[in-house]
């Protein structure tokens, strides 16, 4: 209440409710219920302590970007595929491919991949350039010159695009006369 003064009184007791009743509402708990108490601050605790992992898995980067290799061989052919096996929208994501033939390579090296996993990309760079390149029902085939000596690295540098989420299962294969020498399978997270 305010006096004539602009000043403020203490109101000694509660006025009664207006609708005429005689009952106060309490601003505290009359009973403190132990077992409650004791459930509540566990609960707490339980989540003070995950929030904590999930601090300490983010300083250490568990949670970060991750790059992966598989490599697979047949034919006398090896091929090793570098890729970003957990990534986040937007970042920065190299794939290499290295083909390798002990005593180089005969005629051209024909890499055929999935072409739904590309959709994860935004393209920024693929060397070296394709001699020619088209795609099938499922695939992506690039055609290469054969390189000099016994390693052909193909790299593709793209950013993951903003609006991808989930990820994609890709397969990667060297094709000799139309015909499967050496498949590699992968997959890319995209975390949130």
């Amino acid at each position: 209440m305010v006096d004539s003064a602009g000043g403020f009184t203490m109101i000694e007791r509660m006025p009664p409710p207006s609708d005429g009743s005689s009952r106060h509402l309490p601003t505290a708990a009359l009973r403190t219920d132990n077992r409650r108490a004791r459930r509540a601050r566990s609960g707490r605790r339980i989540v003070m302590a995950l929030l904590g992992v999930l601090v300490v898995l983010a300083l250490t980067s568990f949670l970060g970007v991750h790059t992966s290799t598989v490599s697979g061989s047949g034919s006398g052919y090896r091929l090793t595929l570098t890729y970003p096996s957990v990534t986040r929208p937007g970042m920065a994501a190299r794939w290499i491919l290295e083909v390798r033939h002990p005593g180089g390579f005969d005629g051209d090296v024909t890499i055929a991949t999935t072409s739904r996993y590309f959709d994860l990309f935004d393209f920024n760079n693929l060397d070296p350039v394709p001699t020619s390149q088209t795609t099938d029902a499922t695939s992506s085939i690039w055609v290469f010159d054969p390189p000099p000596g016994d390693v052909l690295t193909i790299t593709m540098d793209a950013r993951v695009e903003p609006a991808q989420q989930y990820g994609k299962s890709a397969v990667t294969e060297l094709r000799l006369g139309g015909l499967r020498a050496v498949v590699l399978h992968y997959t890319t997270r995209v975390m949130p």
